[in-house]
């Protein structure tokens, strides 16, 4: 992994007032000009922004941040499909009922498992007084403020879905044919136009189920007596009691698997499938078991040949697809017969080869730097992305995409020629095969963990300084206290679990409200917690 670390790094180096009370969801408004559903007269640039998560807020906020006489006559929509602002931190109003999907992934006890101060968007700290690892409700109240701050308001129409988008034109010039709906009167299908169109949606909605031989006859047999057998992904997790008296396997070791055995394990008997080299997090209640191979009718068979009869629950912690329906969708009497992004699990089309987008459920290609289509029917800058690589702090990750975005709209020179982007994504993904990677499996993650990610946004905003684009002013845009609390992300939360022990939340927290000072926060525990660990002859694996 260091190897393909340094590789990875060397070939970025080279290119390029809190209120305590939950706020009433944003008013679905259409005020201000050039912000209405309806098109305007003297539009010279439209464009459509599709979903409120943090990636859809920071591409919107960042279009308004160009100088007035650039945007000054383009026409900005930002679509959202549920209630209000926020993505995956909007909790879903209704508990889940399997199979139908749920809004959101969100459960009741989630906690973020970095420290906040490194998922801001940049110069937009959460309010004094925030824990340093907080809930679910915080996270969500970070979005609300960050609209209200800025005024971002006018320009989100929520209860609004994508139903289908299509290009029509050439790969040099048309538009985007996009029917949208409405959430609360699905018969209400508008059919808008759009110079670009700006995908945000998240890619924590379609869960990645896996499947083995017996698995039926397994769920279908449940013993008498016992409770009724169960697989279910993730996104369906809630609340650990519901697993009490049941026997659970918990497949995977992401963070939603982290916590599901962390939670569920404290209260039932839990095992953990997992992958050879990986590791159950600290304190958890769990028993470690290899891949699962198969299902017999009454037994759960993992790949070293033992294999558990009592086991009533199966929580897939397994990840999600990448797709776009929208893009693979026709609009309605548009006489568009191609679709924009093409779904196929099994092509065996890659980034050269590729006749048009294509999403293989874990990559979407061919993409510059995970956001431009470099697909020949359309111009690159007509379709992007913001918010697809995975394993990177995302409100900064987004606001650095956002920034290539908005000067690229603004002026599509600043791109290089689509050859040569397209010649720099199959160097990338060279690189990963060199090192026994598969590029169209490993995707949008960031391989090399912070460093990679960090250095991602860095090349980013560094090729927009070096075209003049924003003023050069010697520094890397991730900053170096970003940086080191990302490394030391698991010793702040085992600084921060003592604060919390300790019943010393407020004292810390004291005068704690600059960017300067949530950095100087972190600093001071990461030292209080490494020297308290040195004298106890405790750390990772012995800490509780």
């Amino acid at each position: 992994m260091v190897q393909i670390v340094q590789v990875v790094l060397s070939f970025l180096s080279i290119s390029l007032p809190w209120s305590q009370q939950p706020p009433q969801p944003i008013v679905d408004t259409f005020l201000g000009a050039l912000s209405a559903d309806s098109p305007q007269s003297n539009v010279t640039k439209s464009i459509a922004i599709i979903g409120a998560g943090s990636g859809g807020l920071a591409i919107l906020k960042t279009l308004l941040d160009l100088p007035e006489e650039t945007r000054s006559t383009w026409e900005i929509v930002l679509y959202e499909q549920r209630r209000d602002v926020g993505g995956v931190w909007l909790p879903d109003p209704q508990p889940p009922h399997p199979p139908s999907l749920p809004e959101t992934p969100l459960y009741p006890r989630l906690h973020t498992n970095t420290p906040h101060p490194t998922m801001t968007y940049p110069g937009f700290t959460f309010p004094p007084g925030t824990p340093l690892f907080p809930s679910h409700e915080y996270m969500w109240q970070y979005h609300v403020d960050y609209v209200a701050h800025f005024n971002l308001t006018r320009f989100i129409h929520l209860n609004r879905t994508v139903l289908a988008a299509g290009w029509k034109g050439s790969s040099r010039q048309g538009k985007w044919v996009v029917d949208v709906g409405r959430t609360d009167r699905p018969d209400d299908v508008e059919q808008r136009t759009f110079d670009h169109l700006i995908v945000a949606n998240g890619h924590n909605h379609y869960p990645r189920v896996l499947h083995w031989s017996g698995e039926d006859d397994w769920v279908g047999n449940t013993p008498l007596g016992k409770p009724k057998r169960q697989i279910l992904h993730s996104i369906f997790y809630r609340e650990p009691e519901d697993y009490i008296n049941r026997t659970v396997v918990v497949v995977g070791g992401g963070a939603s698997g982290r916590d599901a055995v962390l939670q569920v394990g404290a209260l039932t008997k839990t095992y953990q499938s997992l992958k050879e080299g990986s590791s159950p997090p600290d304190g958890a209640q769990v028993t470690v078991k290899p891949p699962i191979s198969h299902f017999t009718i009454d037994s759960v068979v993992f790949t070293d040949g033992s294999s558990l009869i009592n086991v009533d629950s199966i929580i897939l912690a397994t990840g999600y697809q990448f797709l776009v329906p929208f893009l693979s969708r026709i609009p309605k009497d548009s006489g568009i017969n191609t679709p924009a992004l093409i779904t196929s699990p099994t092509t065996t089309a890659n980034s050269t080869s590729a006749s048009a987008l294509t999403t293989n459920l874990r990559y979407i290609f061919p993409l510059y730097e995970h956001m431009f289509s470099l697909s020949p029917a359309f111009p690159p800058t007509a379709l992007s992305f913001v918010g697809l690589p995975v394993l990177i702090a995302n409100c900064p990750s987004d606001r650095a995409q956002a920034l290539f975005i908005s000067h690229a709209l603004a002026d599509p020179s600043v791109l290089p020629s689509r050859a040569d982007m397209l010649a720099r994504l199959v160097r990338r993904e060279a690189v990963l095969s060199a090192h026994g990677f598969d590029p169209y499996y490993v995707g949008h993650k960031m391989l090399g963990g912070d460093d990679e990610a960090q250095a991602y946004q860095n090349a980013l905003v560094r090729f927009l300084k070096r075209r003049g684009r924003l003023p050069d002013d010697g520094r890397d845009y991730v900053e170096a206290w970003r940086v080191m609390a990302r490394k030391q992300s698991s010793v702040l939360s085992r600084a921060w679990s003592r604060v919390e022990t300790r019943g010393e939340e407020a004292t810390w927290l004291d005068g704690v409200e600059t960017e300067g000072e949530w950095a100087d926060l972190m600093f001071r525990l990461v030292d209080w917690q490494t020297e308290w660990e040195k004298e106890h002859g405790q750390g990772p694996s012995t800490y509780a």
